[in-house]
C-alpha cells in the first residue's frame, strides 16, 4: 500500500540497503535552505530539565506578532498533523464534512478518530492554473468545508474572493494554508485576515515546509479564542518541546525577518518551479499539471491512454536513489500519477538526468 505521507527517508532507505544520505528525498516538498545560525544555536540553549511552558505564551506571541493578531487567536501544535486532528472533532461534531478531491490523506485520518461522515467534492484536473482561480461550486448539504489552499496535490491556488462565502454557507470551515507562504503573491489569498469576523473560520498553518523542519513538527492554527480554548483543553499537556518551541521563537522573532525569509522561499519556488516543468514537458510519457506551490503533479500518458508511473517510481528509487510521492494515497488519483517536490538547482538537475536515462536510454 503507498505511504498517506512523503519523506519516510528511513523507511526507503531500509528497504534499499543504502544509507539515507544517499537519497534525494522529493517525496516530501519543503524548502532546501539550512536555517539561519541563530535559529540553530537555540537547540544547544534550550532548557533540557524544565518543562516547556503548557501555554507556549512567548511562541503565541511570536507567531501573532507575524500576523498582526491577538496572541489568544493562535495556537501552537505538534505539525498541522496534531491541529487537524482537533479540528476534526469540531468537525464530527458539526455534521458532514465536504472533502475535495483528489485531497490530503490526513484529513480523512482525522475524522475517522471521530467517526466523522464525509462527502466528496471532485475538482478538476485538466484545468488547473498556478494563478488564483476560483473555487468550485460546493454542492451539497454538508456542514463542513475543508480547503487546502494552494491544493495538495495539484498546486491549485485559490482566490480569497472565492472562499471567503464559503463563510456564509458551512458551519465550519477549515482551512489548510502549510504552503501558502511558499508561494509567490500567496499571502493575498489567505484567509487569516477573516478570523477576527468568522467564529466559524480555523485556518492551519506548518512551519514544516517554509524552513525544511520536519523533525521539529511545529504548525500552529488560528481561529477565535473560544475555540482554541476548547482545543487546549483536549490536548496533550505539553504537545510542543522545548527545543522545537525555541528554534521557532527565533525564526519569529521579527515580522521583517520572517517576511525576507519568505521573499527568498518564494523566488526559488518561481524560479525552480518554472525550470523544472519545463525540463519535464521536453519528455516523453509524462505530463506535468500547472502549480503555484513547490511541487508538480505530473500525469502519466502514452498513445491518448494513461500510463502506469509505478515502474518509473520504483526505477528512480533503485537505481538513482531518488523518492518521488505516489499519489495513490490522495483520494481520487491512482498509479498514473506522481508528485515531484522542488529541490536544489542540484537536487533538480539530479532529477532531470535520471527521468531521461529513464523515459529516453541516455542522462544527457
Amino acid at each position: 500500500m503507498p505511504e498517506a505521507h512523503g519523506g519516510n527517508v528511513d523507511d526507503a532507505a531500509r528497504r534499499l540497503g543504502c544509507r539515507p544520505d544517499q537519497l534525494l528525498d522529493a517525496s516530501a516538498s519543503l524548502a532546501p535552505f539550512p536555517l539561519p545560525w541563530s535559529a540553530r544555536a537555540r537547540r544547544v540553549r534550550a532548557s533540557f530539565t524544565a518543562y516547556p511552558d503548557r501555554r507556549l505564551a512567548d511562541l503565541r506571541g511570536c507567531i501573532s506578532a507575524v500576523h498582526r493578531l491577538q496572541p489568544e487567536s493562535v495556537l501552537p501544535g505538534n505539525g498541522a498533523a496534531e491541529l487537524f486532528t482537533w479540528a476534526a472533532r469540531d468537525a464530527a461534531a458539526a455534521g458532514e464534512s465536504l472533502l475535495p478531491q483528489p485531497g490530503f490523506a490526513d484529513y480523512q485520518r482525522a475524522l475517522a478518530c471521530w467517526s466523522g461522515s464525509t462527502v466528496p467534492l471532485e475538482l478538476p484536473l485538466e484545468s488547473t492554473s498556478p494563478c488564483p482561480a476560483p473555487f468550485p461550486d460546493a454542492f451539497g448539504q454538508a456542514a463542513v468545508a475543508w480547503i487546502t489552499n494552494p491544493h495538495n496535490p495539484t498546486g491549485q491556488l485559490w482566490s480569497r474572493a472565492s472562499l471567503e462565502p464559503l463563510l456564509n454557507r458551512f458551519a465550519l470551515v477549515i482551512c489548510d494554508e502549510a504552503f501558502l507562504p511558499l508561494v509567490p503573491q500567496g499571502e493575498a489569498q489567505s484567509l487569516i485576515p477573516l478570523v477576527e469576523n468568522h467564529p466559524n473560520l480555523v485556518v492551519i498553518r506548518s512551519l514544516t515546509k517554509l524552513y525544511g523542519i520536519a523533525g521539529l513538527r511545529l504548525g500552529y492554527a488560528v481561529a477565535q479564542p473560544e475555540r482554541l480554548q476548547r482545543w487546549a483543553h483536549w490536548r496533550d499537556p505539553w504537545p510542543v518541546n522545548a527545543v522545537a518551541s525555541a528554534i521557532a521563537q527565533e525564526l519569529l522573532c521579527s515580522p521583517q525577518r520572517f517576511e525576507d525569509w519568505c521573499a527568498r522561499v518564494q523566488r526559488w519556488v518561481a524560479r525552480e518551479g518554472a525550470w523544472l516543468k519545463r525540463e519535464l514537458e521536453a519528455l516523453p510519457r509524462i505530463t506535468p499539471m500547472p502549480s503555484a506551490a513547490n511541487y508538480l503533479l505530473i500525469r502519466g500518458e502514452q498513445d491518448g491512454r494513461p500510463l502506469s508511473l509505478q515502474p518509473l517510481r520504483e526505477a528512480l528509487e533503485i537505481r538513482h536513489r531518488i523518492l518521488l510521492r505516489d499519489c495513490r494515497s490522495f483520494e481520487g488519483l491512482d498509479e498514473t500519477w506522481l508528485r515531484i517536490g522542488y529541490q536544489s538547482r542540484r537536487g533538480n538537475r539530479r532529477i532531470i538526468r535520471a527521468l531521461r536515462q529513464e523515459l529516453l536510454g541516455h542522462p544527457r
